[in-house]
């Protein structure tokens, strides 16, 4: 009897083990030593087919801004949106933005116990996350610091004048300029004034520090029409930023600053004209009806009381026209 109990439990044992098992459900290894994302990850339900491509996007880009993992971060929304230009809405220095509406997304993602807003385009192919709030103290140090690069000053050189809280009607900040369409939507932030030898500076900003505008405008050139089909556009900041844009090889524009775009031979002047002049508006345009005419004009805003000398108008338009070749150079 126990002869055969034995090989029944034996043949039972044997059955058992030959018998097909189910797939264990591997899950990644994820290394402590090591950053996310990594090849381990993300596992099997991820990306979520669930998901569109622009929220995976969205996923993977706070995942590697934050170094968590994918699983880690839950969707909380999505917003579809028309965004006013190629930043998404999110603007940061020495960055220009394609000025044509973009759709896209905005949502709200949850990581590590925060909320973050991140934007994106239809396909996920463009993804921005939103900067958190930033208090005073470090909007003044922003724009000292942007105000010290554009014009090679220390950073100690320049004192705040004034901050004081606004709500802009529109993306700009409340400053126009030259072809840049601006989304008319309230826009909470500050309006702060530095001062540096004398001379003020104005800034505006966003309370998140994402949209940083110069808002003391020096001058506005223009160039439209001949026989090339010019097209180009020059505005440049007291605070030393610099805009370019044309419609032919660059028309999503560029940046420059006094630091990188000036020879200082080119600064000397353009300072002094500053201290000598106040508003000056030229128009050295052909004359109508001659064909494939060019438009040239010119907006100037010194601090000085001088009207602008005749010997300086054609300086001042070779001097704008010289600074525009730069950025596209």
């Amino acid at each position: 009897m126990r002869k055969h109990l034995a090989i029944l439990i034996l043949t039972i044992l044997i059955l058992v083990a030959c018998a097909p098992q189910a797939p264990a459900t591997e899950q990644p290894v994820i290394p402590s030593d090591e950053s996310y994302p990594n090849d381990s990850y993300p596992n099997d339900s991820y990306p979520d087919e669930e998901l569109t491509a622009a929220q995976q996007a969205a996923i993977t880009a706070v995942s590697k801004t934050l170094n968590v993992p994918p699983g880690q971060i839950t969707l909380i929304s999505t917003e579809a949106v028309e965004w006013p230009d190629g930043c998404l809405g999110v603007h940061r220095i020495d960055v220009m933005c394609t000025q044509a509406v973009v759709p896209g997304f905005k949502m709200m993602l949850e990581a590590n116990g925060r909320t973050y807003e991140v934007h994106t385009n239809e396909n996920g192919s463009s993804v921005v996350i939103v900067p958190d709030v930033v208090n005073a103290d470090e909007l003044e140090e922003m724009v000292i610091k942007q105000l010290a690069m554009n014009l090679g000053l220390q950073e100690d050189a320049i004192s705040v004048v004034s901050s004081s809280d606004v709500e802009f009607s529109d993306s700009c900040l409340g400053v126009a300029m030259q072809d840049v369409m601006c989304a008319q939507v309230v826009t909470p932030g500050k309006i702060i004034v530095l001062e540096s030898e004398d001379v003020q500076y104005e800034y505006h900003v966003s309370t998140d520090g994402s949209l940083v505008q110069p808002a003391t405008l020096a001058l506005m050139w223009s160039r439209e029409g001949g026989i090339a089909g010019f097209c180009d556009r020059l505005t440049v900041f007291l605070s030393g930023e610099i805009y370019g844009s044309q419609c032919k090889s660059q028309p999503d524009g560029t940046i420059g600053t006094f630091a990188s775009s000036l020879s200082e031979e080119e600064r000397q002047q353009f300072d002094a004209w500053v201290k000598e002049y106040g508003e000056v508006k030229l128009d050295a345009s052909d004359p109508k009806g001659v064909s494939d005419a060019m438009e040239v004009k010119l907006e100037f805003y010194g601090l000085g009381q001088s009207s602008l000398k005749p010997a300086d108008e054609q300086a001042l338009i070779l001097w704008a026209q010289s600074i525009f070749q730069k950025l596209y150079q």
